[in-house]
């Protein structure tokens, strides 16, 4: 689903924490960024407010986009306590911290650390960007190649994996073709149409190109559309891209668009996993349940295409990270709140849930009002049946094993089918390669078990 087929739905809620410290200087810059940002979202939902009427939900236009986003791109400095208390709509529990807690001293180091290396591989992945002709609009790097996840040894050096957003796909392979030929398999004869159709139209809306070394560094990058990705992460399109900016990411271009789609990407990824957890938790089980997002229905996790301890490793090792990523939409949330150090409770009550519910995407909920009425809840259709579907929906029997299941759908069919188009756009012997890799890994873990 692309942006001009669908209803975009964007609900802006989190009341994001001001870091009044380092960015002083850079206020004016923001907020020109951020109106850009906003004007782009407006121009998108103005596009879609015909369709929404055929919906059962409509489409929001976020009220305000506050001036400081920075933690979504992973390499902000750290956040003031800001000490404010939420109020209204939890039930009381004597424990209650004021706001959200500080790391600990011990995580505040890991995290400093952290930040330096980022700061390193940053410098050498901009270099990587460097050497491509064609327009980068917005580039990110994820995974183990850069940041370390448990289970991996110190000599172990995993591909970087790299995202270029790009205004025409078309127009940029045709230039990335003439001048990096050698990157592309037997579709870079067919030609720069060839290559953006079987982008778009298989699998998740991106190009990967595998095995590519680039100023000594081993890099698969993928190309996919601005407007493919911006959708992903608005509205759970595949849940592709969406569910691998869940984790942590490092931005090595940045996109004023993207600033506001990826803190709505990470809302949307909170609302979701308290839908699976109970009403007491812990910051570790919060974050392995959104870190699990991106993995739910791919079948490389039933079949050996993954390591089966993956979400596990990449939590335990990131900490910090998931904690400086989400503080300011945790602290945004009426629902959430912190009763220990790493101790979290959200309001179960059915109006408080059903709220949250209608806040989610459109194709997340669509998932859950089939795969309820499959369960036997009554679900009437039609225009105005959100709210009495979404109290019901929360409040039937196993709404988490539901929720799970709604994500699982988005994600499975996109990472099958983007699985087998890896042997289009990376040949047959980049793509055997590559399953050995993640097959060894998956032996690996379970040899550890």
């Amino acid at each position: 689903m692309r942006i001009s087929g669908a209803i975009t739905q964007v609900r802006w809620e989190s009341k994001l924490a001001v870091d009044t410290g380092s960015r002083k200087t850079e206020v004016g810059a923001a907020n020109e960024t951020d109106a850009a940002a906003l004007l782009l979202l407006r121009k998108q939902n103005l596009k879609l407010q015909a369709a929404s009427i055929s919906n059962d939900r409509q489409t929001v236009i976020p009220p305000a986009i506050h001036k400081d986003l920075q933690s979504v791109d992973g390499h902000s400095a750290t956040r003031q306590q800001t000490g404010n208390t939420k109020t209204g709509g939890h039930a009381s529990a004597g424990t209650t911290v004021s706001g959200v807690p500080d790391l600990t001293p011990e995580e505040e180091a890991r995290l400093e650390d952290m930040r330096t290396a980022q700061d390193e591989i940053k410098n050498e992945l901009q270099s990587v960007l460097k050497q491509f002709v064609a327009p980068i609009r917005y580039a990110f790097a994820y995974g183990s190649g850069v940041y370390k996840q448990a289970g991996y040894g110190e000599a172990s050096k995993p591909m970087v994996d790299l995202i270029f957003g790009v205004s025409h796909p078309d127009h940029w392979h045709a230039l990335n073709i003439s001048q990096n030929r050698s990157h592309y398999s037997f579709m870079g004869t067919l030609g720069s149409h060839a290559v953006s159709y079987v982008q778009d139209r298989l699998g998740a809306g991106v190009y990967y190109n595998p095995f590519i070394e680039i100023n000594g560094i081993m890099v698969k990058y993928g190309v996919v559309s601005m407007e493919t990705l911006s959708s992903d992460l608005l509205n759970w399109d595949t849940l592709y891209l969406a569910g691998r900016m869940h984790k942590p990411t490092l931005t090595l271009r940045r996109d004023p668009l993207m600033r506001i789609s990826k803190q709505v990407n990470l809302t949307h990824a909170v609302r979701a996993a308290l839908l699976m957890l109970p009403k007491n938790f812990t910051s570790d089980e919060l974050f392995q349940a959104i870190a699990s997002i991106s993995f739910a229905g791919d079948f490389r996790m039933k079949i050996g295409g993954e390591n089966p301890q993956k979400v596990r490793n990449i939590v335990e090792a990131q900490m910090p990270l998931f904690k400086s990523r989400y503080r300011s939409i945790i602290e945004g949330l009426p629902n959430l709140e912190y009763i220990g150090q790493d101790l979290l409770q959200q309001d179960m009550g059915p109006g408080a849930r059903a709220a949250m519910l209608r806040k989610m995407p459109n194709n997340f909920y669509d998932q859950l009002v089939r795969l309820g009425r499959k369960a036997g809840a009554k679900l009437p259709p039609g225009l105005g049946a959100e709210t009495v579907n979404s109290e019901r929906l929360v409040t039937m029997a196993g709404i988490d094993s539901v929720a799970n299941k709604a994500v699982e759908k988005i994600v499975a069919r996109p990472a099958l089918t983007q699985s087998l188009k890896g042997i289009l756009s990376s040949g047959v012997t980049k793509s055997i390669t590559y399953m050995r890799a993640k097959n060894d890994k998956f032996k690996k873990a379970d040899s550890q078990k």
